[in-house]
C-alpha cells in the first residue's frame, strides 16, 4: 500500500533513510499553493451524483481533474541500485493544452534481441514501440516563493526546481549515494558533508511509468511507458534567481502493456 506522497529528495541534500519502512514509500512533488489551485469552472455545480453520472470529469467541489506521472514499482532498477518499495510521483499543475500522438510502422523489431521479450508472453517485446506522446508542462511556484508560511518549505526555497527535481527523481538521474564526511564526498548546502546518503545526480535511465492526463477520470488519456526526453526552460526568477517559472518539454515512448502494468498501483 502506498504511504503518503513526501517531497523528493533534492540533488546535493540528504537522501532519506528507508530502511524499515513498511509498503511503498511515495515521493512527489509538493503540493501547490491554493491559491493557483482555485480556478474557477462553469461546472462547479455538479454534486457528486451528477460528476460520476456525466463523468466529466470533476471531483467533489467542482475542481479540475490535474494529471501526474507516477512510477511502476515493479520495474524500480535505477543505476543498478533496486529501490525496492520507493515509489516516485510528478503532480501537473496545468494540464497541457496539446498533446501530440506518433504511432509507426517498426519494420525492425523482428531482430530485437530475445533477451528483451516480455516475460509470459515470446510473442511480446519488453521494448519500446513505435509510438510517441509529446506534450508540455507549465509550473509556476510565484505564491509559494511570495507567501512567508512557505519559507521552511522546499517549495518556498527552491521554487520551481522542486518539480524538476521530482522529475529528475522520476527517471533516475537523483539516486541516493553513500558519503563519508571523513573523505569529504558531497558537501550538502544544508549541513555540510554528510555521513549517510546524499542526493546526486547520474545518468538518465528507462524509468517505465504511467502517465495519466486527469488523474482520478477513467476516460481521460493515460499511457504507460517512459520519457525518453525532456527539455527545461527556466522562465521567471526572483531577485536571488531562485525560479518561479519553468515550461518542461517532454517526449514519452509507450511501452506493451502487461498484466501488471494495465492497472496503477
Amino acid at each position: 500500500m502506498s504511504s503518503t506522497p513526501i517531497n523528493a529528495p533534492i540533488s546535493g541534500t540528504p537522501y532519506p533513510t528507508l530502511s524499515g519502512k513498511p509498503g511503498v514509500t511515495t515521493f512527489s512533488n509538493p503540493p501547490f499553493h491554493p491559491n493557483i489551485l482555485n480556478i474557477p469552472n462553469n461546472l462547479s455545480q455538479l454534486d457528486n451524483a451528477g460528476a460520476a453520472a456525466t463523468g466529466r470529469g470533476f471531483n467533489s467541489g467542482g475542481n479540475l481533474q490535474r494529471g501526474r506521472l507516477l512510477t511502476d514499482p515493479t520495474q524500480n532498477v535505477y543505476n543498478g541500485n533496486s529501490l525496492g518499495n520507493v515509489q516516485y510521483q510528478v503532480n501537473f499543475l496545468y494540464n497541457p493544452s496539446t498533446i501530440t500522438e506518433s504511432r509507426g510502422v517498426d519494420l525492425n523489431s523482428g531482430v530485437v534481441p530475445s533477451q528483451y521479450r516480455a516475460i509470459g508472453d515470446p510473442t511480446q517485446y519488453a521494448t519500446g514501440l513505435n509510438t510517441t506522446v509529446g506534450f508540455s508542462l507549465l509550473f509556476d511556484r510565484t505564491f509559494e516563493l511570495w507567501d512567508a508560511a512557505y519559507i521552511d518549505q522546499d517549495a518556498g526555497k527552491y521554487g520551481v526546481r522542486t518539480d524538476v527535481e521530482a522529475l529528475y527523481n522520476l527517471v533516475g538521474i537523483n539516486y541516493g549515494s553513500p558519503t563519508s564526511a571523513i573523505t569529504g564526498g558531497v558537501v550538502s548546502p544544508t549541513g555540510g558533508a554528510q555521513a549517510s546518503n546524499v542526493t546526486v545526480q547520474g545518468t538518465m535511465t528507462v524509468a517505465p511509468c504511467h502517465l495519466y492526463f486527469g488523474a482520478t477520470n477513467q476516460w481521460s488519456l493515460n499511457y504507460y511507458g517512459f520519457i525518453s526526453s525532456f527539455n527545461v526552460t527556466w522562465t521567471h526568477f526572483t531577485f536571488a534567481m531562485v525560479p518561479q517559472r519553468c515550461a518542461v518539454d517532454i517526449q514519452f515512448t509507450v511501452l506493451p502493456t502487461t498484466t501488471s502494468s494495465l492497472v496503477a498501483p
